[in-house]
């Protein structure tokens, strides 16, 4: 693997995504129960909305005067242009989630292959201790037992 991420570079794309953060305020944070509450926006709902978008630029006059066409215009516009930015962070997101997973691998294969060669050398009290240390991640609690119930 290519030489790590950098303090440097970690702290320039944290910056990045604040700047992120920044630009987008109208960003909203929702519970679980408002999200089952809300009507989802899937394909095939992409592709109606897109049509009645058309239908009524054609001819509004159906429509309440209540109704503001800009915003649902808006709307579309702004989902449509979030959708886009959403599968750029999500492939994003999957990488650098593959890639914490490889090199979290790649590090504990390390970390046991040095344990295994620091146990079997037996260099000293000093390194004993040591090894006894880094052992305790591989302690087994003992499951205490359990008294069998009493029945009348």
């Amino acid at each position: 693997m290519p030489e790590g991420l950098s303090q440097n570079d970690r702290d320039v794309i944290l910056n990045v995504i604040a700047e992120i953060r920044k630009m987008m305020p109208y960003l909203r944070d929702i519970s679980a129960e408002e999200r089952k509450a809300m009507l989802g926006m899937a394909d095939a709902n992409r592709v109606f909305a897109g049509k009645v978008l058309e239908v009524i630029q054609q001819n509004a006059d159906f429509l309440p005067r209540s109704f503001d066409v800009a915003k649902f215009d808006r709307d579309l516009s702004t989902y449509d242009r979030l959708n886009t930015v959403l599968m750029a962070l999500t492939q994003l997101r999957d990488l650098v989630d593959a890639t914490t997973i490889a090199i979290g691998s790649e590090a504990y294969e390390d970390a046991l292959t040095a344990y295994r060669h620091a146990k079997a050398s037996g260099q000293g009290a000093s390194l004993e201790a040591m090894v006894a240390d880094m052992g305790q991640r591989f302690r087994r609690t003992k499951k205490k037992a359990t008294k069998p119930s009493e029945t009348a």
